[in-house]
């Protein structure tokens, strides 16, 4: 319903215990977590399955329009059937089917706009000037107003005294768009089913040459060859389009408001300001480079289901499912005419990755009488993934017509290649029984062996375990007249992690070369890089749930609530080691982490009439991680165990925290400064009442992930209108903004006394005595943070929607036509000035605005 290009947008806010954080750039998969992070270094990406097969593709590689439906794995009973990649959620993903027997071709389009959601506040060219001046001030040089030219690079003063000023932001900027067109048919005979589709989407971002288009095809066959045997087929094509150097945001941030971009004859500039080489021009190389990004996708799962003659509930299921995906990412940077000397370059990377599945599955269904019924599934498969690259490079081109073709005429060539495999074995067997219909018990038990782990673990056993009550079906509660259905669902289980790449546990090494003497030859040298671990084995999570689901007063409202513990061991952390062992560090198993959280869904029906309808719909999700335990020791001798300082890992406290000094506000005229402070500095906390700012007056200030997540939809109906309107909400994390720090030390980036613009968000003087802000040279000689509230409340989706009548339909010979126009992230409300706080983006390089669009759209289906 709404104009989502990304599958995982349509998740963003909607489901209990899913946070899904957008990247704001076109044609990119942000990042899922479901309850939360678990592990220390290992992966913390669900697992995505498509039709029944692991999908180890990007999610901005499936069409949203060839989705039937989306369900989440969030406890260990239900992710325990897919073993060892679930142990950080599963997402299921059912693509689209012919149901009816007449044909139904479906098109979809919709064609937007969009702007930034916020810019960030640069200093303006009066603001530019003022900074100056007062930076001068500060530092005690001359500061005259009316000399301010003479205190300004000789181009910017060329540019001040002629008015040309530019605006960075601005000039990266390009008209942003969105537009897709669907087209499927699908339909059913009396043995075949079949669902055919193509799709474009098309993606310009807000930045310059930031863009993505996308292609995909699918194809969903199956038929009954006889009574007792049918084969299909699931199989999709995506090609994703992600080329064009997109404009450097960092050097934009930097780009003085009195540079020039542009020469007379309209070629860029090397440098805005050719005095200060700290900045280069934001628009070169996305001028100058050609680029050629793209990605293939070709996933397909080959199926067969025989019901076995004779033994009625018993069916095999055999699924092969091979992935076949392969990218490339060519670049040329074409010669510059307005510099002296040859710039050109060019480079090829190509990679191809190949997976593929096998899964035997045997299924026996029986119902012994009409209390008791039951089903046990057994499952035998293996998997493998696999992936090889190059990248090829040349510079200076001697001849640059063939640009990235002709790699060979390059002044100076590289070549890197790299390659690598994994394997799995899993098993599993699975009963669920039913008792009088509303006792349900589950039990699974799933081994899984991995080639990533160590010689003497590959394999692990991950039992579980879940029952259900259905209350509602009691005596005591069956003629209520509140309660229509209720029902009270226990689970504990535990899964495996194996995100971690293949060949860790082994001795690796490494290569040099050396030349021997005056234009001597080359030789490779080989040296151990890291140390054998035979003994790394599997991180497992190990989880509690307890839910209550429910319906109420005539099914007017509905949800569920759910608690949960899960609890991880035996992480995989890479460990130092002391110098003398003469290797670095090695990947080990220690420690253990804990996740606890509610979640809570609710829908109600508020208004329901002939005409008139609305409902309203509620998540709410608090999560709690810590970590339990680290390595074990105490070299302090304080009776606690010791935290890992220089990872930020403290026992306790969440995985993802901000330690450091607590800020108290500015020093200001009159007060007593510490040695080598001033007014305009900022004030540290003496957190142990030592009488002296240091190291261990540093503390944990907050969390980088959010301790509340909430979001309310309504949808009003009135006739054939429908309006909704969705409001997402992420609370309680912070993050750092360190170009508050205006020293230009390398905490933020920022150089007031040079010819590089910054961020505007005010700063101490004399005449305007900050309470938030330090002074234009204030030296931060401990270096500690700034850090912001990440929390928000947006208005995420708005979208109104006409359904055309079914006597209008029958007039014009369709089955349905809706029409609608939507806006996405209309307004924020939130304290971060950076450019969204969802991406929590707090670096120049990664800048990236988040779009504010309004999209008009038609469904129609014949």
């Amino acid at each position: 319903n709404l104009p989502n290009t990304n599958l995982a947008q349509a998740l963003r806010g909607r489901v209990a215990g899913v946070q899904f954080t957008d990247t704001g750039r076109p044609g990119q998969g942000g990042t899922i977590r479901v309850r939360g992070t678990r592990s220390l270094t290992g992966g913390n990406n669900p697992l995505y399955i498509v039709d029944g097969i692991q999908f180890n593709g990007s999610l901005a590689e499936i069409n949203p329009n060839d989705i039937e439906s989306m369900e989440i794995l969030k406890d260990a009973s239900a992710a325990a059937i897919y073993g060892s990649r679930a142990a950080n959620g599963v997402i299921l993903i059912t693509s689209r089917k012919g149901k009816s027997d007449k044909p139904t071709i479906r098109v979809n389009t919709y064609y937007g706009i969009s702007g930034r959601s916020f810019k960030m506040k640069l200093l303006s060219s009066e603001r530019y000037l003022q900074a100056l001046l007062d930076y001068r001030k500060l530092a005690g040089l001359p500061s005259d107003p009316t000399q301010i030219d003479k205190y300004l690079q000789p181009s910017e003063a060329e540019n001040y005294r002629n008015g040309r000023t530019i605006d960075a932001l601005d000039a990266i900027t390009q008209d942003a768009s969105i537009s897709s067109y669907d087209l499927s048919v699908s339909g059913r005979s009396t043995n075949t089913s079949y669902y055919l589709s193509g799709s474009l989407a098309n993606e310009k971002g807000l930045i310059f040459d930031d863009n993505a288009k996308r292609i995909s095809l699918r194809a969903n066959i199956e038929t009954k060859i006889a009574s007792w045997l049918s084969v299909g087929m699931s199989s999709t094509y995506v090609k994703r389009d992600l080329s064009g150097r997109e404009a450097d945001i960092f050097n934009a941030y930097l780009t003085s408001p009195y540079g020039s971009l542009f020469l007379n004859d309209g070629a860029p500039t090397r440098y805005p300001v050719p005095e200060e080489t700290l900045a280069v021009n934001p628009l070169r190389l996305s001028i100058l480079t050609n680029n050629e990004e793209i990605y293939h996708n070709l996933f397909t799962n080959f199926y067969g289901i025989v019901n076995i003659p004779g033994i009625s509930g018993l069916n095999y299921r055999v699924n092969f499912s091979p992935n076949y995906r392969w990218q490339h990412n060519y670049n040329f940077t074409r010669q510059d005419r307005n510099v002296n000397f040859n710039n050109t370059a060019a480079s090829k990377f190509n990679q191809e990755n190949y997976d593929w599945v096998l899964e035997n599955i045997l299924t026996y269904k029986k119902r012994i009488n009409s209390n008791n019924a039951f089903d046990v599934t057994l499952l035998y498969g293996e998997n493998h993934t696999s992936f090889e690259n190059t990248l090829a490079s040349g510079a200076p081109l001697s001849n640059a017509t063939l640009g990235w073709n002709a790699l060979n005429l390059g002044e100076i060539q590289t070549i890197t290649s790299s390659a690598q495999e994994t394997d799995g074995i899993s098993s599993m067997v699975r009963l669920n029984y039913e008792w009088m219909s509303k006792y349900l018990f589950t039990f699974t038990m799933r081994r899984d062996g991995s080639s990533v782990f160590a010689e003497n673990n590959k394999y692990a056993t991950f039992p579980s375990a879940a029952v259900a009550w259905v209350l509602s079906d009691e005596t005591f509660l069956k003629k209520s007249a509140v309660i229509n259905s209720l029902k009270l669902r226990a689970s504990y289980g535990s899964v495996g992690n194996q995100a971690i790449a293949p060949y860790q546990s082994l001795s690796l090494s490494g290569t040099n070369q050396y030349v021997y003497g005056d234009a001597g030859t080359t030789s490779t040298g080989v040296f151990p890089t890291s140390i054998a671990n035979p003994n790394l084995k599997w991180e497992t999570t190990t989880s509690a749930n307890l839910a209550l689901d429910f319906e109420l007063f005539d099914s007017r409202i509905s949800g569920s609530a759910e608690v949960y513990k899960a609890e991880t061991e035996n992480l995989i952390v890479r460990r130092s080691l002391p110098v003398m062992t003469g290797y670095n560090s090695i990947l080990t198993n220690l420690g253990a982490t804990e996740n606890t959280g509610l979640e809570v869904s609710l829908n109600t029906v508020n208004v329901r009439s002939r005409n008139w309808e609305w409902n309203s719909s509620f998540i709410f999700t608090t999560s709690k991680s810590k970590i339990t335990r680290l390595y074990g020791s105490d070299v302090n001798g304080d009776g606690k165990e010791d935290d890992d300082l220089s990872n930020r890992w403290f026992i306790g406290q969440p995985i993802s925290v901000a330690y450091d000094y607590v800020q108290d506000g500015i020093y200001q005229e009159g007060d007593q400064f510490p040695t080598g402070y001033k007014a305009g500095f900022v004030r540290l906390k003496d957190i142990n009442d030592d009488k002296a700012i240091n190291a261990s007056d540093r503390q944990v200030i907050g969390q980088l992930d959010p301790k509340y997540v909430w979001s309310v939809n309504n949808n009003v109906r009135y006739r054939n209108f429908s309006l909704s309107v969705f409001v997402n909400a992420m609370m309680g994390w912070i993050n750092s903004f360190n170009q508050l720090d205006f020293t230009g030390s390398s905490l933020g980036g920022n150089y007031p006394g040079r010819a590089v613009n910054m961020l505007d968000a005010g700063w101490w003087t004399a005449e305007n005595k900050s309470t938030t802000r330090p002074s234009l040279v204030y030296t931060n000689p401990l270096l500690h943070g700034y850090y912001i509230s990440r929390d928000f409340v947006r208005i995420q989706d708005v979208s109104l929607s006409y359904e055309f009548p079914a006597k209008v339909l029958e007039r014009i010979k369709l089955k349905s036509l809706r029409l609608y126009i939507s806006g996405k992230n209309l307004y924020t409300f939130t304290d971060w000035i950076g450019p969204d706080p969802e991406s929590g983006y707090n670096s120049q390089p990664n800048y990236f605005p988040t779009a504010r669009s309004v999209t008009a759209g038609l469904n129609v289906s014949f």
